[in-house]
């Protein structure tokens, strides 16, 4: 199994999902730091930054929990938030490039909720790998006559 070392970092606006998250990767990372950052008098973000060598086992899992956290518990906790669904300025996903490189595809708070509406989280990140797949390696000829993935 192929293993990537690298720093991967997940963002939250609550210290308490922050410090859960990294207590769910303390023993699977090599190391784990939490950066507090001021964003506004009345506004903290923490990022919690993960060292390490990545399977894409180790990578999913670490995804899936904090999908779990971010866009569950911490998405409950915004002030405003109604029966629609959470309100945020701004929503990411991140996806893992070719390169091992991870990246955020930033996504409209509105569309991001109806997209959860009817996708789970690991569902939405497979969905932009592999669009993510198919424009670093362009392929040609109709959909019908490609290979199932």
């Amino acid at each position: 199994m192929h293993k990537v070392a690298e720093q991967l970092e997940y963002v939250f606006f609550d210290e308490a999902l922050a410090q859960r998250f990294s207590a769910f990767c303390k023993p699977m990372v090599t190391e784990v730091s939490l950066v507090t950052e001021q964003l506004h008098p009345e506004e903290t973000s923490y990022c919690v930054q993960l060292h390490g060598e990545f399977d894409e086992a180790c990578s999913e899992q670490i995804e899936e929990f904090y999908g779990e956290l971010f866009f569950g518990e911490q998405a409950a906790q915004i002030e405003g938030n109604g029966t629609e669904g959470a309100l945020a300025d701004a929503c990411g996903v991140q996806v893992q490039l070719q390169s091992g490189e991870f990246t955020t595809v930033a996504i409209e708070p509105e569309i991001m909720n109806k997209i959860l509406s009817v996708l789970t989280v690991d569902e939405l990140q497979r969905f932009l790998s592999q669009v993510a797949e198919d424009i670093e390696n362009p392929k040609a000829g109709p959909i019908c006559c490609r290979a199932p993935r």
